[in-house]
């Protein structure tokens, strides 16, 4: 199967491998920027890495969506006769909240940052 990333995607990418090579220096970021493309690439042949989100989370959501880690991470992507890549958020945004709705965070936490 084929993995095709979504432009939303593609722009994210784009800002994380400049994000790397600005923390990491040229080689190193590079290094790990390719790292977590091919990752994501082996879904090609191994489609069934990631976690099934509706079976694993009990989350109102297409049954055909998983959730692959790489690192600090998250890919959001759909298996039809292609992988498709949905998603990509980092660990300091709120995948779930963004996807379904769902807030992670305790009244106390909201109060006390305004949100």
């Amino acid at each position: 199967m084929k993995v095709l990333y979504e432009n939303e995607v593609k722009l994210k990418l784009k800002s994380l491998k400049d994000e790397l090579i600005g923390i990491q220096g040229d080689n190193k970021g590079l290094k790990t920027f390719k790292k977590i493309v091919n990752t994501v690439d082996n879904l090609e042949l191994f489609s069934n890495t990631g976690v099934p989100i509706k079976e694993k989370f009990d989350l109102n959501c297409p049954d055909n969506w998983y959730l692959l880690i790489v690192g600090q991470n998250y890919f959001i992507y759909s298996i039809t006769d292609t992988i498709n890549i949905l998603k990509l958020y980092n660990e300091k945004e709120d995948f779930i909240y963004d996807l379904f709705g769902i807030s992670m965070r305790s009244q106390e936490s909201m109060d006390y940052w305004g949100d």
